[in-house]
C-alpha cells in the first residue's frame, strides 16, 4: 500500500495540495460518500453551524485545500468526512490484542461496504510528519483527513469500531477528528485513554487503545456522553460491534450487529488455539473465514512500540 506524507510544518491550507495528483480518485470517493448518504439537504442546512462550533479552524482549512483540487465544495468534502458519524451502521470491525508479557500487537479488520471496492482500492497509509520525523500515522483514504486506525510510535495505537446505543446523537466533535487530535497531541497511552474516554463526541463508538506495555490495553465503550473501560480477560482483549459493559445497545438487526457476537467468539477461540506471537500469527486469525467478512477492506497489525503497520492483502 502506498504511503503518503503530510507535512504538519506546512500551513493547514497547504498540507494536502499534493493530492492534486489524485483528483480522479478523490472525486470518485467523495461522490460515493455523498450518494451513500442520500439526501444530504439536512446536512447542508446545519453544516455551517456545525463547523463553526465543532470543527477546529485548522481542519476547516485542510478541507478547503482538498476542495480546491476537487469538483466538490468544501461543505461537501466536510460532510463526506463526517460519514462515520452519519452512517456508522454500514461500518464494522473486529480487533484484538493478546496479553502475553511481551510488547503488544494490535490486530484489526476494517469492514465497510462500498461499491466497486472503492475504499479498498484507495486505501493509503498517511504519515503525519513534524520537524522531518513521523509523529503519527493513520490508515485511511484519499480526501479523508480524520483517522479511524492510527499509531504513534513509542506511545499507542487506536482503532475505531462501530456500535449503536439508545442514546441520541450529539452535536459535538466528530470521533475521527478527535482520534487525530489525540494522536497529534498526546504522547502517552494513559493520557490518550483519558481523553478518548472523557471528551464529548457526536456518536457512539468502540475504541481499542493498545500501548507499548503488556498491561496497556483497553477497549473504551462510548456513547456521545458516557463511557466504560474494558480490560483483558483470560489474557486477551477482543472487540467487534457490540457493547460488553455499557447496557444501552440498540438492536438494528443489520448484518454487522448480527455477526458481531460470532466474530467476537471466534476470535477468542482462535487466540486460545494459536497463542499468536508474530504478525503472521495475528494475521492468520484476521483472515479466518468466520472473522473476516466479505466487506473487509483493510487488515492490519499495528506495533505501538516500533510504530510499524503490517498490512494484509485483501482479495477483491
Amino acid at each position: 500500500m502506498e504511503t503518503l506524507k503530510i507535512n504538519l510544518d506546512l500551513s493547514p491550507a497547504e498540507r494536502w495540495a499534493f493530492l492534486a495528483d489524485y483528483k480522479a480518485e478523490i472525486d470518485e470517493l467523495i461522490g460515493y460518500y455523498l450518494n451513500d448518504l442520500g439526501d444530504v439537504s439536512f446536512f447542508e442546512n446545519v453544516i455551517d453551524h456545525y463547523k463553526a462550533n465543532f470543527v477546529k479552524s485548522s481542519y476547516l482549512e485542510e478541507i478547503v485545500c482538498i476542495a480546491k483540487i476537487s469538483e466538490f465544495s468544501s461543505n461537501q468534502i466536510l460532510i463526506s468526512n463526517l460519514y462515520y458519524d452519519a452512517l456508522k451502521f454500514v461500518f464494522g470491525c473486529t480487533a484484538f490484542t493478546v496479553q502475553d508479557g511481551k510488547t503488544p500487537l494490535h490486530a484489526r479488520n476494517l469492514d465497510w461496504w462500498t461499491e466497486n471496492d472503492a475504499l479498498k482500492k484507495y486505501s493509503r497509509i498517511f504519515d503525519f510528519e513534524k520537524d522531518g520525523k513521523v509523529l503519527y500515522s493513520g490508515i485511511g483514504w484519499l480526501g479523508f483527513i480524520g483517522i479511524l486506525s492510527g499509531i504513534r510510535k513509542g506511545g499507542y495505537s487506536v482503532t475505531l469500531n462501530a456500535v449503536l446505543s439508545d442514546e441520541s446523537p450529539n452535536l459535538a466533535q466528530p470521533i475521527t477528528f478527535l482520534i487525530r487530535d489525540v494522536l497529534e497531541e498526546e504522547a502517552e497511552y494513559d493520557k490518550a485513554v483519558e481523553r478518548l474516554s472523557q471528551t464529548k463526541i457526536a456518536s457512539d463508538c468502540l475504541l481499542m487503545v493498545v500501548g507499548t506495555k503488556s498491561e496497556q490495553m483497553t477497549v473504551i465503550e462510548r456513547t456521545p456522553t458516557r463511557y466504560a473501560l474494558r480490560k483483558p480477560e483470560n489474557g486477551m482483549l477482543v472487540v467487534a460491534n457490540d457493547y460488553k459493559t455499557l447496557t444501552s445497545e440498540k438492536q438494528t438487526g443489520d448484518v454487522l450487529q448480527q455477526s458481531s457476537c460470532g466474530r467476537y467468539d471466534r476470535t477468542r477461540e482462535l487466540v486460545n488455539l494459536y497463542q499468536p506471537q508474530t504478525e503472521e500469527d495475528y494475521m492468520k486469525i484476521l483472515k479466518d473465514k468466520q472473522v473476516k467478512m466479505n466487506i473487509t477492506v483493510q487488515q492490519m497489525i499495528l506495533n505501538p512500540e516500533k510504530g510499524t503497520i503490517w498490512l494484509g492483502d485483501v482479495p477483491s
